[in-house]
Formats: C-alpha cells, sequence, structure tokens
C-alpha cells in the first residue's frame, strides 16, 4: 500500500512556554499541536530554552515529533490545539 508521509508546518513559538505547530495527514487533515519549550529541551536535546535553540532541536527531530503525532490520529478532533504526549516521543 502506498503511504503519505506525514507532513508539519513550521512552529510557532506562541508564548515564553508553548510553541504550536500544524500536522497533515492524509485520511484525517490538518491538526493543531502543541509542545512545551521544557519537553523540547529535555526530550529532543535543545540545550536551552531560547527560540534558536527550540527551532533547532524540532527541526532535528521532525520525524520523531511527526510519528508522535501520527499516534494522535484515533483522538476525536474538534478543532483544539492537542498537547503531544510525552511518552510518544
Amino acid at each position: 500500500m502506498n503511504t503519505q508521509p506525514t507532513e508539519s508546518t513550521l512552529p510557532v513559538l506562541t508564548d515564553a512556554a508553548t510553541l504550536q505547530f500544524s500536522a497533515y495527514g492524509f485520511g484525517w487533515g490538518y491538526r493543531s499541536f502543541s509542545l512545551l519549550r521544557e519537553t523540547v529541551r529535555t526530550q529532543l536535546g535543545a540545550r536551552d530554552t531560547s527560540e534558536q535553540q527550540i527551532r533547532l532541536a524540532f527541526e532535528l527531530n521532525r520525524h520523531r515529533i511527526l510519528r508522535a503525532v501520527g499516534q494522535c490520529v484515533e483522538i476525536p478532533y474538534q478543532g483544539e490545539t492537542i498537547p503531544v504526549p510525552v511518552e510518544n516521543l
């Protein structure tokens, strides 16, 4: 079976503690997701929670992040922002 890859937008740093991005998967469309900067630091290897380090860690770990959000597609979606489960990273 030919499967389409999950894609994402670039992250938007919404405040001092969070980043938000959208992901798209064939069959489930666009969904909004969020990650805490501290989670990016501890789980994805950012040196600190500065914007530069958070963006770098997001890009270097995009495949892990997309795999984690792919596990959330079974959750009913009503347009809200879904926190990426740390255990999926």
